[in-house]
């Protein structure tokens, strides 16, 4: 048995990120971003590949990515006009093959997109939300929801960094039983990070032909109640699987109103902070002990089938009487982790030659 585990061969992890594939892939930004992961993946005797991908190079990513035992995936669902369409039926194909994959495609529909805020909003970290599949469930019951409440915000459901999230208000209030016609004025304001974030006003109708493409390619649009506690950022929770690796405090201000004094602000710098951080004591307990458990009851994922780093946006919710902060699930991230917190490293590193000496052959775990 020695001489059995003495030979043992290297696991190969592979590290994966789009850019283009003619360059030195060590000379690259996802190189340098995930250096510090490389390193501690050597310390564990791996032999790390890595990988830059490109939509028309399948063929030559196919085959450096078939000799591996492992692969870390950092590509976002939108990136310099592409998608992941082409690279995800490639990781499938890798996956049926043996080859560890995190985070899978088939994880990623069920975790990874705008939809879990729906599916999970009875867990405990959720607020009054719908889903739309088509422009006709949008058109039929989105009026209500915003005569209801005055102000929404709709989520397509697949994008990164605010690409198809809008504020939605109603620049006039509906008066009686009516529900606002396609030809009332919204006032709508896009929390693209590119995009000029000042508001503009249209017909609600014009709003629901905008929102078309999105069903084209995300599949469906999440209609969530704004939280009002906007201005106070939100705390990105990381997690290496089901365990809390670290916390961000972040100020997003696409959404904020560009007059307002949090938008106009210089906001504080954003911080990685460790997961026994004090003030995050029991936002940490809440996710560990209640809620990604009943996540993974509700998705059909076990613990080894969460991606190997993830991360959880909460923005604050109404304080309690007590006066202590409450939390609402604003996205989930897997696609595209990084940066992350320092202190994951090692546990990341851990979990992946874990994973990949276990897994091989094995395809993750999701129930129908």
């Amino acid at each position: 048995m020695a001489a059995e585990i003495a030979h043992e061969p290297r696991p190969r992890i592979g590290l994966l990120w789009r850019g283009e594939r003619d360059q030195d892939p060590f000379s690259t930004v996802g190189a340098g971003r995930l250096e510090p992961l490389m390193t501690a993946l050597r310390h564990r005797d791996v032999e790390v590949e890595a990988v830059v991908y490109q939509d028309d190079a399948l063929d030559s990513v196919r085959g450096q990515l078939m000799g591996l035992d492992g692969l870390l995936v950092w590509v976002n669902p939108i990136q310099d006009g592409a998608n992941r369409t082409h690279l995800d039926a490639l990781l499938r194909e890798v996956g049926s093959g043996g080859v560890w994959i995190s985070a899978h495609p088939d994880v990623i529909l069920a975790l990874g997109t705008k939809e879990v805020i729906f599916q999970t909003r009875d867990v405990g970290w959720g607020t009054d939300t719908d889903l739309y599949r088509d422009a006709g469930e949008l058109r039929s019951r989105f009026p209500r929801a915003l005569a209801k409440e005055g102000i929404r915000v709709l989520k397509q459901a697949r994008g990164n960094g605010g690409n198809g999230v809008w504020k939605v208000e109603l620049v006039e209030s509906v008066i009686g039983p009516d529900l606002p016609s396609l030809d009332a004025m919204v006032r709508v304001q896009h929390a693209f990070e590119r995009a000029e974030t000042n508001p503009e006003q249209l017909r609600l109708g014009d709003l629901f032909e905008r929102c078309n493409e999105y069903f084209a390619w995300s599949g469906c649009l999440v209609d969530q109640a704004f939280q009002e506690r906007l201005a106070d950022g939100l705390v990105r929770c990381y997690f290496v699987h089901d365990e809390v690796v670290g916390f961000c405090h972040q100020w997003p201000k696409g959404l904020l109103e560009p007059s307002s004094e949090a938008a106009l602000q210089v906001p504080p710098v954003s911080e990685f902070e460790g997961p026994d951080t004090p003030r995050y004591r029991r936002l940490r307990r809440s996710v560990e002990h209640e809620w990604v458990p009943r996540m993974k009851s509700v998705l059909g994922l076990d613990t080894f089938a969460l991606p190997a780093i993830w991360d959880a946006d909460f923005l604050y919710g109404p304080k309690t009487e007590t006066g202590e902060d409450t939390y609402v699930l604003c996205e989930i991230n897997v696609s595209a982790v990084w940066p992350f917190p320092d202190q994951a490293v090692e546990r990341l590193a851990d979990a992946a030659v874990a994973r990949t000496r276990h897994s091989r052959g094995s395809s993750p775990t999701v129930s129908s």
